[in-house]
């Protein structure tokens, strides 16, 4: 089974929760932006992807505004599910932009990546896709037919994110992920940039703390 849950921030704890608990051998958890647990390579965080590494589950993430993107950059870039992902360990992999991947025959369509609420600039910023992956993303669409069955990304279009907070910043990203929702038939879409449990719809769904089991 698939289960997709909002940024995880490095907080180990969240995987010790009951909300996590029935996730079993052969499912796998999906985490919408800042995983947090690629920051700085210090004893405590090496110690808590072990204890990762060690879960029945495979637990797969998008980039989020807030990682260590230098760092994810030097690990291995490995094939999964029919796209590429940068493995971390056996069962953690880091999900590239604008990729597909097909998980219990599910076409799942990823673009992590976003803005931190406190720059002023998307230009250059390593937190967003560059234009090169975003022709990547469009190109995957477009070979699907516009239609996929799930889409994880971490920012929300810019619609839906004016929708829930009315004075929120509206970058690149956004903008592109507006393009995306009115152009691609899909099953579910969630996002976990705002930090909320809130479906805008019965299938766009923004995510935090919740854990929602897809298929």
């Amino acid at each position: 089974m698939i289960y997709i849950t909002g940024d995880t921030h490095g907080d180990i704890e969240i995987f010790n929760e009951r909300r996590l608990g029935h996730l079993k051998k052969g499912d796998t958890l999906i985490i919408t932006g800042d995983f947090g647990f690629i920051w700085d390579n210090s004893k405590a965080e090496l110690k808590n992807l072990k204890k990762l590494e060690k879960k029945k589950f495979d637990i797969l993430f998008v980039e989020g505004a807030h990682e260590n993107f230098e760092l994810l950059k030097a690990y291995e870039e490995v094939p999964l599910h029919g796209g590429t992902a940068r493995k971390i360990a056996d069962n953690i992999y880091c999900l590239n932009r604008g990729e597909l991947y097909s998980i219990e025959d599910k076409i799942i369509f990823a673009l992590g990546g976003g803005l931190p609420p406190e720059a002023d600039e998307t230009q250059g910023a390593p937190s967003m896709p560059t234009d090169e992956e975003l022709e990547y993303a469009v190109v995957n669409i477009e070979e699907q037919h516009r239609r996929v069955d799930l889409i994880i990304t971490h920012e929300a279009p810019a619609s839906v994110k004016r929708l829930i907070d009315r004075g929120a910043y509206i970058n690149d990203l956004n903008i592109f992920l507006d393009t995306v929702m009115h152009n691609t038939r899909y099953e579910k879409w969630y996002f976990g940039s705002l930090h909320e449990d809130r479906p805008v719809s019965d299938n766009l769904i923004c995510v935090f703390e919740e854990v929602h089991k897809f298929g």
